[in-house]
């Protein structure tokens, strides 16, 4: 070593290295970061594209709704079900569950985990009472609840507000409000639906 220069010294190397090990973490604690927080991402916008897959699909279904009895009650005619947390109506399939006219209902039960699923289930109108048809269709794991509410005309043609339940089994409403409590999230945006069929029952 020439005069005058000199090497670094043990405190100086422990000093680079300290600081080289905590870059080391920080850099390491910025990539665990981005890793979860684009896992979160993916989840959400997984969770954004069932949000509109089942909102498309019950938009779809209760604009095709028919007026037709699927009731069995020899004195009145019953073409729509609509109560607070349950809802079953007459309409086309799609083509992918291989079409034809079912009875829809639509309702949450029991998932896993303590949690429920919003699903769509079909059955076949048949003497003597619905058979259940195919399997149900999951639309939205893990929801809390399911609030549906009605409006439409009453007896005498007038225009009602918003009804929990459909007291006019022999029509159908006007339009149907759906909403989904998606455990604490507000991923569903409250959905209306406007019918757009006469309500005049079918023979």
């Amino acid at each position: 070593m020439k005069q005058g220069q000199r090497g670094f010294t043990l405190l100086e190397v422990l000093i680079a290295l300290s600081f080289l090990g905590l870059l080391m973490v920080l850099i390491g604690s910025s990539l665990a970061t981005g890793n979860r927080l684009l896992l979160l991402s993916e989840k959400q916008a997984d969770r954004l594209t069932q949000v509109r897959t089942a909102q498309d699909f019950l938009r779809n279904a209760l604009q095709q709704a028919l007026a037709q009895d699927f009731g069995h009650a020899p004195d009145q005619d019953q073409v729509f079900e609509g109560e607070p947390q349950r809802m079953r109506f007459v309409a086309p399939m799609p083509a992918q569950l291989a079409g034809g006219v079912q009875v829809h209902t639509l309702e949450t039960v029991e998932g896993t985990a303590a949690s429920r699923r919003l699903q769509i289930s079909f059955s076949q109108d048949r003497a003597g009472g619905l058979h259940p048809w195919g399997n149900p269709q999951v639309l939205m794991q893990k929801v809390r609840g399911l609030r549906l509410s009605y409006r439409g005309l009453d007896p005498n043609r007038q225009p009602t507000g918003w009804l929990e339940q459909w007291p006019w089994p022999n029509r159908l409403p006007q339009a149907v409000r759906i909403d989904v409590d998606t455990n604490g999230g507000d991923l569903w945006p409250t959905q209306v639906v406007a019918l757009r069929l006469n309500s005049e029952v079918i023979p």
